[in-house]
């Protein structure tokens, strides 16, 4: 599991993070309450790099994670990150992934599907 103390340790002051569903948060205590709010959902993690780049102080990685959520759905995700190295500590986290929205708006199942274009209601 991700340790959300060990992380911001990790951290400059003036630390910068863009969250996969277009969360910003800027310094310490916003990045903070940005991953607490992140693992509040969150049960457990695994990640697979499949890729990485480092040029100068930035480290860019394809990864694949597999987030299992505390309300039972597992889900699959790929993600970019670009993390950018300070004196202080990383700068900048930016985690890219493809128009997502938040863990927390996930569907169930349970509200039903569109099958071509038509509402299909849940058995």
């Amino acid at each position: 599991m991700l340790d959300e103390e060990a992380a911001i340790a990790l951290m400059a002051p003036n630390c910068q993070m863009l969250a996969v569903d277009g969360r910003r948060a800027e310094g310490t205590a916003a990045v903070r309450e940005l991953l607490s709010d992140f693992l509040a959902r969150v049960l457990q993690t695994a990640h697979r790099i499949s890729a990485q780049w480092h040029q100068d102080d930035v480290w860019i990685a394809e990864v694949e994670v597999t987030y299992e959520l505390k309300d039972g759905p597992r889900l699959k995700r790929r993600r970019a990150f670009v993390l950018r190295d300070g004196p202080d500590g990383f700068v900048e986290l930016h985690v890219y992934g493809a128009h997502e929205r938040p863990l927390a708006d996930h569907r169930t199942g349970g509200e039903g599907m569109r099958i071509g274009g038509r509402w299909i209601p849940p058995l």
